[in-house]
């Protein structure tokens, strides 16, 4: 079925895979964005990425390339409708919402506003962009039309670009890595690859049926993260995440002692960004889950940290659009979030 382009049309009526093959594209150009509206030179005593769902991811992955190529400052990541105690007038919150309208992410700008804060905000438009230019605050637009999910390219090249004018990264040189490895991968996973030279139709065909639990370790840790929402979204299938060592004091109990885990499809994104214990505690915890559940891996192209981290993302992006194509669904619909929408909507009223 995932080889034939007419039956995949069928399903991915708002072309998913054509955008997930656009991904080098939406990261360069987000970067570009975002040199352009980030503050000038900027040393804050604290760097906030405020938002949810896929605009929250980006500042888990920002946060994650940033500890874990040594720059000096750290990134939180909020997802709520308050900013912590801590946030004050020395530091930097970038508020992303792609739609411009998410509810908790517009009370995290009006809260970083009247503490005084430097805001910086990404939006494709609504009234995250009405604010913005209300109150004089930086606004990177990116482009609209797409389901928010899928403008992960654009806002996490955004906040790259951001921190590099505000100079507390230096991520260019990473960037153009990433494109290149990036490219490359895209290619391997199109449509127009047959399933015998598509690594992502396989892994899809292998998980389908089965509820995924995503396994991540150090830069792989926010991916899980993502992996288990695109296959929630774009797969329309239960899916979780977790992440190592700490599965490994709680969660492997029920691995091994609960007879349900053999409906269960275990995936481990690997790299080799790790030190000899985490790659013994690897291997024993890949081990005891073989025997019972169906283990599958997917490993992380590039040589930086940053190529390794997108192509795992892009990669699962790519077996989420399958999987949801295998199980005749639209890999770009969200009804039952668009019907809680409107059904909490109601209730304010």
């Amino acid at each position: 079925m995932l080889d034939s382009a007419r039956e995949v049309g069928k399903y991915d009526k708002n072309e998913m895979l054509g955008i997930i093959g656009k991904f080098p594209k939406h990261l360069r150009d987000g970067y570009r964005r975002g040199l352009t509206c980030g503050p000038p030179k900027f040393a804050p005593d604290s760097f906030v990425v405020a938002g949810m769902g896929g605009s929250a991811i980006g500042g888990d992955l920002l946060s994650t390339w940033m500890a874990e190529t040594g720059v000096g400052s750290s990134c939180e990541v909020c997802r709520s409708y308050a900013l912590p105690p801590h946030v004050g007038k020395k530091s930097l919150v970038v508020v992303a919402s792609y739609s411009g309208n998410t509810e908790e992410t517009l009370a995290m700008f009006e809260s970083a506003r009247r503490r005084g804060s430097k805001l910086v905000s990404i939006s494709s438009g609504g009234r995250l962009k009405e604010l913005s230019e209300t109150y004089s605050v930086p606004h990177c637009g990116v482009p609209s039309g797409l389901v928010p999910r899928a403008s992960l390219g654009h806002v996490f090249g955004s906040l790259l670009g951001i921190v590099d004018r505000a100079g507390i990264a230096s991520p260019s040189a990473e960037i153009d890595a990433a494109r290149r490895t990036l490219t490359r991968l895209t290619s391997s996973c199109s449509l127009e690859k047959t399933t015998s030279d598509n690594p992502a139709k396989q892994l899809a065909h292998e998980l389908f049926g089965n509820i995924p639990v995503v396994i991540g370790y150090g830069l792989s840790r926010p991916v899980g993260k993502r992996w288990a929402n695109q296959l929630n979204e774009n797969s329309k299938v239960l899916a979780f995440s977790s992440s190592l060592p700490e599965m490994d004091h709680n969660e492997i109990v029920g691995w091994v002692s609960d007879g349900r885990s053999q409906g269960f499809s275990p995936v481990f994104l690997e790299h080799d960004v790790a030190d000899e214990a985490m790659i013994r505690r690897l291997s024993e915890t890949k081990a005891m889950l073989c025997d019972r559940a169906r283990v599958h891996c997917a490993y992380a192209q590039g040589e930086h940290v940053l190529s390794k981290m997108l192509s795992l993302v892009v990669f699962g992006d790519f077996v989420s659009a399958y999987l949801g194509i295998l199980r005749k669904e639209d890999p770009s619909s969200t009804e039952p979030i668009e019907r809680l929408k409107r059904n909490l909507s109601k209730k304010s009223t």
